[in-house]
This record gives C-alpha cells, sequence and structure tokens, in this order.
C-alpha cells in the first residue's frame, strides 16, 4: 500500500498540541504513513489536544485560585476597604482596562499581585524588540554574541516593577491626603513606599516564576497562561462595572498580543529544560 501524508491541518493541530514532544509527533505520523487512515489520524490528534486542553486548563484555574487568594492581602499600611471603596467609585471609567489588566488586583486594596505579570510581558517585548536590532547590526560579524534573552528581561521587568510600583504607593499616599475622611495609608512616608516597593515586586516575581516553570517544564505557554488567568480573575471583578462588551473586546486583544510577544520567549527559555 502506497504511503499517503496525514491531513496538514491536523498535523499542525498535533505539533502545536504536543509541543516538546517530538517523539509522539513522530510516532503518530510514521504510524498513519504504514497502514492507518485519516479518520484513525485525527482521533489521535483530537485525543491529545484535548489532553493538552484539559492540562492548560487545570493551570490557568490553579493561578486564578492563587491570585483569588492573594486578592486577601493587600499591601502592608494600606487600607484595603476605603481602597476599594474609591476603586468602585472610579471603576468603569478609565480604570476599567487597567484593573482587568491587573487581574482586578490594583485597584481592589492594591495587593500583594497588584502589578500582576505586565511587567514581565513589557520586558519580553523590549528585549525581544532589542534583540532583533542586535541580530541585524551584528548579521555581518564574524563572531556573533547572542543577547542572553532570559536574564535580561528579568532584570529589565524588575526594573519595570520597581518604576510602576513607587507610583503606586505615592498615588495612594497623594489620594489619603486628597481625601482626608478617607485615608488609604495611615503613615505615609518612605517605609511605606519601600514596603510597597517590595511587596509588588514580590508579588510580581512569583508569577515570573510560575511563569517560567510552566515553561521550562514544557507544560505550555506559561507566560499566556498566567496572563490568561489574570484576566479571566479581572473579568470576574469587572463585568458588573463597564461595559461587557468592550471589556471582552480588549481582553482579547490584549491575550492575543499577549500570545505573539509570549511564543518569542518561549522559543528562548524552553530549551533550558526542567529547573
Amino acid at each position: 500500500m502506497t504511503a499517503t501524508r496525514p491531513p496538514a491541518l491536523a498535523t499542525w493541530l498535533l505539533k502545536h498540541a504536543a509541543s516538546g514532544n517530538d517523539a509522539l509527533v513522530g510516532d503518530l505520523f510514521e504510524e498513519h504513513c504504514r497502514r492507518q487512515s485519516d479518520t484513525w489520524y485525527w482521533r489521535q490528534v483530537l485525543a491529545v489536544v484535548v489532553v493538552h486542553l484539559s492540562r492548560e486548563a487545570l493551570l490557568v484555574l490553579g493561578i486564578i485560585a492563587l491570585l483569588l487568594i492573594g486578592s486577601r492581602f493587600s499591601v502592608p499600611g494600606a487600607q484595603a476597604d476605603t481602597l476599594t471603596l474609591l476603586a468602585s467609585r472610579a471603576a468603569g471609567r478609565p480604570f476599567g482596562p487597567l484593573s482587568l489588566l491587573t487581574g482586578g488586583q490594583l485597584l481592589l486594596g492594591v495587593t500583594i499581585f497588584g502589578l500582576g505579570i505586565m511587567p514581565y510581558v513589557g520586558a519580553a517585548l523590549i528585549v525581544q524588540g532589542f534583540a532583533l536590532i542586535w541580530k541585524f547590526l551584528n548579521r555581518n560579524a564574524k563572531r556573533r554574541r547572542d543577547v542572553p534573552v532570559i536574564a535580561v528581561t528579568w532584570c529589565m521587568a524588575i526594573l519595570l516593577c520597581a518604576a510602576q510600583a513607587i507610583p503606586v504607593a505615592l498615588f495612594m499616599e497623594r489620594t489619603s491626603a486628597i481625601n482626608e475622611g478617607l485615608r488609604i495609608v495611615a503613615n505615609p512616608g518612605w517605609l511605606f513606599r519601600i514596603t510597597t516597593l517590595l511587596t509588588l515586586m514580590a508579588g510580581t516575581t512569583s508569577l515570573m516564576l510560575i511563569s517560567d516553570q510552566i515553561s521550562r517544564r514544557q507544560i505550555g505557554n506559561g507566560m499566556l497562561l498566567v496572563f490568561v488567568a489574570g484576566i479571566l480573575a479581572g473579568l470576574s471583578r469587572a463585568l458588573g462595572q463597564a461595559d461587557p462588551f468592550a471589556l471582552l473586546a480588549s481582553a482579547v486583544l490584549q491575550i492575543a498580543l499577549v500570545a505573539v510577544i509570549s511564543r518569542g520567549y518561549r522559543s528562548a527559555i524552553a530549551p533550558a529544560g526542567p529547573a
């Protein structure tokens, strides 16, 4: 019997669902070429896709649970109830998309995961752009030196996190001064600012670690899964406060953008192997 190639669409789905498992892809491909039908091949591919999606769905649910637990803990020195009240008054205006990006936690008492994974996503975008420019400038060099993408991305993410955490602390202090009857910060000053900085950096760093471990162990796209979990957590709080169609459209666009960014970063981190 003449060997035939399996359906191209099924093969594409299989390669994406079984990313990192080249042996499985090769075995199914060879088995089809030997004697199996297209129907058999599609059944096997769909089974792999279902297992893959189930595994990623469980990861997303686990990260959402972690974010929900983190939402119970505000940064030290901040009055969570007061900030939540002020945030609810401003919700649906310019703060809807911002709350969505951070899983609804930046304005919900400024929790330990207040900045979400956005500093990491922004750092990945900046570093990948710089790496492309560096590669172009050194395309004719005899000895090319590649940009250490992972290390530089982490350093850039920490810097972005610090650059965002300090304004958050200053915003809470300033809001406390304006709303004297609704004080957010009991004792403004450098101690509160440094505490907020360290707390938000620790929360974002923990999400970065989870993201990298997921990618290193080739379980899935870590950065994208953590981001999607944050978006879903944010939607659960923001849908009742703003236009649901605008929020859903914003969420889809943001996820698509992060998917593109994270795909390039995952290709750099995945070969590192399990930690």
